[in-house]
């Protein structure tokens, strides 16, 4: 039973980690026409400005990278910033002609090397996408997804009470 303390612990302290390690970064992202705007992917023909808006948490001081792809996959626009604490950027992306001609367009936000977010919009008239067909779930499926659901929870509940009561009994035999 006393081996079970030290594993106990070390996989509460891995949760603990791996939680803290998905709350820092980029925690939202998306494009305006305004500084301060709605999120869009659809903007107007001339279109001159392309605000980038991100909401970062915990950022040490990582350097994020954003960039504006035409539909040839050509750079148009790159800023690297660095980032440190939480806030609010907003950050205007514009072409060297003056304005971003009709057609689609990629923004992607990295986060040092790594890609953190893919943003697909349009000027002008937006270009034909699939129709999406809808699915139906199975009976099994949505019995997995509830299962799933209430089970990650449940086991990060019950390894916290095994951790407490290996502590205890540890506690307790001195």
């Amino acid at each position: 039973m006393k081996r079970l303390v030290p594993i106990a612990i070390a996989l509460s302290l891995t949760i603990l980690l791996a939680s803290i390690a998905l709350a820092q970064g980029i925690t939202s992202a998306h494009l305006s026409d305004t500084p301060d705007g709605l999120a869009m992917t659809q903007f107007p023909s001339g279109t001159t400005v392309v605000y980038a808006i991100l909401d970062y948490a915990d950022m040490p001081e990582e350097p994020v990278t954003i960039r504006v792809y035409d539909n040839y996959g050509s750079i148009l626009f790159e800023q690297t910033q660095d980032y440190t604490g939480s806030g609010t950027e907003s950050v205007a992306t514009t072409t060297g002609g003056g304005y971003f001609p009709d057609g689609r367009y990629v923004t992607n936000l990295y986060l040092g090397e790594y890609v953190a977010r893919t943003i697909i919009w349009d000027v002008g008239k937006p270009e034909a996408q699939p129709v999406a067909t809808p699915t139906t779930t199975s009976p099994a499926a949505k019995i997995y997804n509830q299962v799933k659901d209430f089970a990650v929870p449940a086991a990060a509940i019950l390894l916290i009470i095994l951790v407490a009561w290996a502590i205890y009994r540890v506690l307790a035999a001195r």
